[in-house]
C-alpha cells in the first residue's frame, strides 16, 4: 500500500516538545535572566572563557577588510599597465598581494579579449564561406 501524500503513518507519533532539546530550552527560557547574569558576573570577575563567550555570542567577529588601492594605469597596451602596477610594487606604493591580485585581473582581461578576437575571426570567416 502507497503512503498518502499528508497522512502521517504513525498518528501517535512522537508529541511536539518531547525531545531532550526542546525540554532543555523550556527549562532555559525561565532561568535565561539568571544564566545570563552569572555569565556578565563571571566575566566582570576575570573569567575569561565567560568572558570570550558573552563576546562571541554578542558582537560578531570582526572580518578583515581590504583596503582599495588606487592606481593610474592610464591609457596604453596591458603590458603597459602590468608595467605601471609593478612600477607600484616596486616603489612601495602597493602591497605584492595587491599587485598580484591586480595583474590576475588583468590576465583575465586579456584572455576575454583574445576571446572576443576569435569569436570575431570566426564570424567573419563564416560569412565569406556563405
Amino acid at each position: 500500500m502507497a503512503f498518502q501524500k499528508g497522512i502521517s503513518g504513525n498518528s501517535k507519533g512522537r508529541p511536539p516538545g518531547a525531545t531532550l532539546a526542546s525540554r532543555l530550552r523550556k527549562t532555559m527560557a525561565t532561568e535565561l535572566d539568571d544564566i545570563i547574569g552569572a555569565m556578565i558576573q563571571k566575566a566582570r570577575e576575570g573569567d575569561t572563557a565567560a568572558a570570550s563567550l558573552l563576546l562571541n555570542r554578542v558582537i560578531p567577529a570582526l572580518r578583515p577588510v581590504q583596503e582599495p588601492v588606487v592606481i593610474d594605469l592610464g591609457e596604453g597596451s596591458l603590458s603597459d599597465k602590468a608595467g605601471a602596477i609593478l612600477n607600484a610594487i616596486s616603489a612601495g606604493r602597493m602591497a605584492p598581494i595587491d599587485g598580484k591580485e591586480l595583474l590576475s585581473a588583468l590576465g583575465a582581461v586579456a584572455k576575454i579579449i583574445e576571446i572576443d578576437g576569435l569569436i570575431k575571426r570566426v564570424e567573419l570567416l563564416e560569412r565569406a564561406q556563405k
